[in-house]
């Protein structure tokens, strides 16, 4: 039995388009309530399709409570069904404010998991048009004409829930009982699929996240122990040449990849770029050399114009004072890792100014 939270299907057409369309909407109206759908219609005149389709609906005798939505503007005119004091607990009235039953009319479709599309003129066209663009699932009967028959034309299998066999099936020709069930069933088919892919989707959003999440902890887990490093040089006081030396060419490379991990992390909140497990370690070895490299420049800048005790590279207390220049270099390194390979890739390293002289003489 259709429940509360039973898909609800939008009715949307006219009968006058062809002569098999009432036969049609009322055996559509029976397999949508043995497909367990519920239905929402907006008028019970003769000329539309919704008072068929609500006659095969209740015929069905699958109608459940409250199955068969009815929106209308309140200071219009109150449809009028036949069935309704029979089956008084089948029907859900929702009166609209207002007396325009357009946007009754429209606004009813942000609501709608799929709609039954017969004849109909413009109306239909644009209901079947926003449908379209809200990727819902869609039944165009385009064998009864009318502007049905238009919505189907524009229908593209892959872009939309429908697939090329469907839509087929849609513009059946000839009408027999029997088509009304496979109808219905591409309507379910359709809702499965959205259902499907919006699993998916969300299934891939949890995975970004996860994967953001783990990098962001990887890049604090590297920032700390880099900053480590700072209080290590700054804490030992009899800190050993080995240990100096150590703690000057680590951190850099640790702040590196800290610094690129983190580029990544907030490029991906941004929703710059893609983040996977591929991207992540490639970013992480650019940051690894990218902090290497600018810690290295660093470092020999330093050591080379400063005087050490005889038998060692560095003293201690300059130690203490270069590792955290090169935790903060290392990290800006890596963060800026693109501007700071440009810049290497565009550094001539040997000068070739007086060859090109020559070859112009």
């Amino acid at each position: 039995m259709p429940g509360r939270e039973s898909p609800i299907i939008a009715i949307v057409g006219n009968a006058k388009t062809h002569a098999d369309a009432p036969a049609a909407a009322e055996a559509l109206g029976r397999e949508l309530a043995k497909a367990g759908f519920r239905i929402l219609v907006y008028s019970s005149l003769a000329d539309y399709v919704e008072a068929r389709v609500v006659t095969g609906y209740l015929a069905s005798n699958a109608a459940g409570r409250r199955s068969i939505v009815v929106r209308y503007p309140l200071d219009g005119a109150r449809p009028e069904f036949a069935e309704q004091s029979s089956h008084a607990a089948a029907f859900d009235w929702r009166p609209e404010d207002g007396h325009d039953w357009e946007i009754s009319f429209y606004q009813s479709l942000n609501e709608v998991d799929g709609v039954l599309l017969i004849g109909g003129g413009n109306s239909t066209m644009i209901a079947g048009l926003v449908a379209m663009g809200r990727g819902i699932a869609m039944l165009a009967a385009a064998g009864f004409h009318g502007k049905a028959s238009e919505v189907w034309g524009r229908l593209s299998p892959g872009r939309d829930l429908v697939t090329a066999d469907e839509k087929t099936l849609m513009a059946r020709p000839s009408w027999t009982e029997d088509d009304a069930a496979e109808l219905a069933g591409i309507l379910k088919a359709q809702i499965a699929r959205k259902e499907e892919r919006e699993r998916q989707r969300l299934l891939e959003q949890r995975r970004r996240e996860t994967s953001v999440s783990l990098n962001a902890g990887l890049a604090l887990v590297l920032f700390l122990l880099s900053m480590g490093s700072v209080a290590v040089a700054w804490g030992v006081s009899t800190l050993s040449p080995a240990i100096g030396l150590a703690l000057l060419f680590v951190s850099p490379l640790l702040a590196g990849v800290s610094g690129s991990t983190v580029r990544l992390v907030f490029d991906r909140r941004q929703g710059a770029d893609p983040l996977s497990s591929q991207t992540a370690i490639t970013t992480a070895a650019l940051g690894l050399i990218a902090g290497g490299v600018a810690g290295l420049l660093f470092i020999i800048a330093q050591v080379t114009t400063a005087t050490a005790p005889a038998g060692q590279v560095v003293a201690a207390d300059q130690v203490r004072k270069l590792v955290p220049f090169t935790v903060l270099i290392g990290f800006v390194a890596g963060l800026t890792l693109d501007a700071v390979f440009r810049k290497l890739i565009s550094t001539d390293v040997v000068d070739t100014t007086s060859i090109e002289v020559k070859k112009r003489l």
